[in-house]
């Protein structure tokens, strides 16, 4: 055996210099392909593992914006069904409690203290956010808001979340302009005057020169007259040009002479985006007029609701109110001719009483168009003696409007339509859903298993998901 060894020993070649190291080669060869291959193993199953995160995140939280949705849908019914009818019994007893208003001016709050309350309103679905709070908070943020209206919420099931969060905000659309009444495939030339009026009043102040001075983006110059018939115009079906006067030649917008041609729409709007696409109206004039503007609203005769106008949300009703009182006062004939008082025009007169005529409607609301066309005359008496305010709106000269020529253009009333803009987060993802509820419009089309539990609760004109 040690001599076959011996012979092997010497037959075996020994190894060339070059082919040193091919087994340490080989090694590191596998193991670079097998970290390749682990690396990319590793990056695949993370980015699945996010994107089902993500995924199971977005789903979450689309269904709490629904959740918040349908939430806000239950405080708007809460809202007509048990505090409306409550509200207008207590306004009742204490009008029967006060008696009749006595006295003028400054002196008929004084006479009767117990008058003004008649005008006090409660909306819950201001308070939508606080609200939600009770459903859509931590359990210590739950038992804080319990506390808050002496609550123990400690027994109560279905309160608070674990995870995630949801929140909405409503806003009644009926306190808005309607550029859509009057419009469509038989055009009514009544409610387009309404329409033209409200528009012309609201874009007359002073302090919306810029928008109507310079070119834009197509280097064209319009006018308020202009753009308010351009706005008529884009959504009625005929090819007149539509004139308060009555006497005009056919459209011609030159729609179709633009870089990016598109013809008018010749129907009604199908939202308020929609403006951007009329001639005259740019970007400065939706910053400045579109949180005052709505398709949705649901009066045949183009009226304002002043019952649903406020500050709240972020919003400043003052430019609507502003609008609403000129175009009460301009002739419903021939709303170019100048009203028969200029007070009305005048912004350093007509702005500080609008703005406290906003701040009323936010905090008590308005009862009647009586209370308003008041306030106007006798602005001092919704602001406390103490107020700095008082004794300048007692200097002031009162601006008259009637009854009558406001009720022309606005009404007060109970809220409609309203815009729920409800939103619902969850880890990193959050989503929006902005929805139109008429709560009094005819199921037309019914694709629901329910058609009567969906008209109960409101029919939906509009549904944005984001």
């Amino acid at each position: 055996m040690k001599k076959i060894l011996q012979r092997l020993r010497r037959l075996r070649r020994p190894l060339d210099r070059r082919e040193r190291g091919v087994a340490m080669l080989i090694v590191l060869t596998w193991l670079a392909l097998m970290i390749s291959l682990v690396s990319e193993f590793t990056y695949g199953t993370t980015v699945d593992s996010a994107q089902a995160a993500n995924a199971r995140d977005e789903l979450r939280a689309h269904y709490l914006a629904r959740s918040s949705v349908n939430l806000a849908r239950l405080l708007i019914k809460i809202q007509q069904k048990f505090v409306d009818p409550s509200m207008a019994q207590a306004k009742q007893m204490l009008s029967q409690f006060a008696g009749p208003q006595s006295g003028t001016g400054s002196t008929a709050g004084a006479a009767n203290p117990l008058g003004a309350l008649a005008g006090i309103s409660l909306r819950v679905t201001d308070y939508a956010g606080p609200l939600m709070g009770f459903f859509s908070g931590s359990k210590d943020e739950v038992a804080g808001l319990g506390a808050l209206v002496g609550i123990d919420t400690e027994g109560i099931k279905g309160l608070g979340l674990k995870a995630g969060s949801f929140d909405a905000e409503i806003t009644a659309e009926d306190g808005k302009i309607d550029v859509a009444c009057g419009s469509g495939v038989t055009p009514d030339r009544n409610r387009q005057l309404v329409v033209y009026r409200l528009l012309m009043g609201l874009m007359y102040s002073r302090r919306f020169e810029r928008l109507f001075s310079e070119a834009d983006a197509t280097g064209q110059f319009a006018t308020r007259e202009e753009v308010a018939r351009a706005i008529i115009d884009w959504a009625d079906a005929d090819d007149q040009l539509f004139s308060p006067q009555g006497n005009a030649g056919a459209e011609d917008y030159k729609y179709d002479a633009r870089a990016d041609r598109y013809r008018a729409h010749d129907n009604s709007f199908d939202s308020v985006e929609e403006l951007k696409m009329v001639r005259g109206v740019s970007d400065g004039f939706m910053e400045a007029f579109a949180p005052h503007l709505t398709v949705y609203a649901s009066d045949v005769n183009c009226l304002v609701n002043l019952g649903a106008i406020s500050n709240k949300n972020g919003g400043d009703c003052t430019p609507l109110l502003m609008g609403i009182i000129r175009a009460s006062v301009l002739d419903p004939a021939n709303p170019t001719k100048p009203p028969t008082d200029p007070a009305v025009l005048d912004d350093s007169r007509l702005y500080p009483i609008a703005s406290v005529a906003c701040d009323r409607a936010s905090a008590a609301g308005f009862d009647s168009i009586a209370s308003i066309t008041s306030l106007m005359k006798t602005p001092q008496t919704a602001v406390l003696p103490d107020d700095p305010r008082y004794k300048i709106f007692q200097s002031m000269s009162p601006i008259a409007i009637s009854d009558g020529d406001l009720a022309k253009v606005a009404k007060v009333e109970a809220p409609r339509v309203y815009r729920i803009v409800a939103t619902g987060t969850y880890g990193r993802v959050k989503k929006k859903i902005t929805a139109i509820l008429d709560t009094k419009r005819v199921l037309a089309n019914p694709q629901t298993m329910n058609p009567a539990a969906e008209k109960a609760a409101g029919i939906l004109q509009y549904w944005r998901e984001e």
